[in-house]
């Protein structure tokens, strides 16, 4: 079994000791603490800056960014570091929802009420955080139709945050990417049944 632990061929030591394991630290990766190991790499006269809780992955992202950068595929990801999903729903809600009060005191307040999503950052944002809200609000005992519509809004959101604000981030709410709760498309079915008193109009 390969151990990850172990310096590969072409890593550069720093000379620093993992305090944790007692093994030398590639360049670029301190260690802060109890699984805190920091990564620190320059492209492009940007500073990439990351935390780990092993040497291991702090050296694995090094070269992974090593590689990008070659490439000309390294994105920048410190602007997303600072927003969060509850930070699209407000400007949202503020710049795009004047003509929408039902959706206003209803739905948005919902999302933003959700911690565990509204607290996540872009850089982090993925399909399984959309996948524990579903589940969350499926949970509390909402109905389907108000799952989804909620899911459709935040998908909406995000949308409309990728194409206006250039917010540079994979829309993890799409209904291609998190699937719906089932039953919230079933049509009622209503039909009049004939008045058969004649003393009746």
């Amino acid at each position: 079994m390969f151990d990850d632990t172990k310096p590969l061929a072409g890593d550069v030591m720093s000379g620093r000791i993992d305090s944790a394991t007692g093994k030398p630290l590639p360049c670029g990766v301190s260690y802060r603490g109890p699984k805190q190991y920091m990564t620190r790499k320059m492209v492009d006269g940007r500073r990439g800056q990351e935390t780990f809780s092993s040497a291991a992955q702090a050296r694995r992202w090094l070269s992974e960014t090593t590689a990008k950068a070659e490439l000309g595929q390294f994105t920048d990801t410190r602007p997303l570091d600072k927003m969060t999903i509850g930070t699209l729903v407000e400007r949202y809600r503020d710049e795009c929802m004047a003509d929408r009060k039902a959706d206003r005191v209803g739905h948005i307040p919902a999302i933003l009420r959700d911690p565990a999503l509204s607290s996540v950052r872009l850089s982090k944002f993925s399909a399984a955080d959309v996948r524990d809200f579903r589940e969350r609000t499926t949970g509390a005992g909402y109905a389907a139709t108000t799952v989804v519509k909620r899911l459709n809004l935040l998908a909406s959101i995000i949308q409309h945050a990728i194409s206006e604000w250039d917010i540079t981030i994979v829309n993890h709410a799409s209904g291609r990417i998190v699937k719906r709760p089932e039953g919230a498309d079933k049509k009622r079915n209503r039909r009049l049944q004939e008045n058969r008193d004649s003393s009746l109009p």
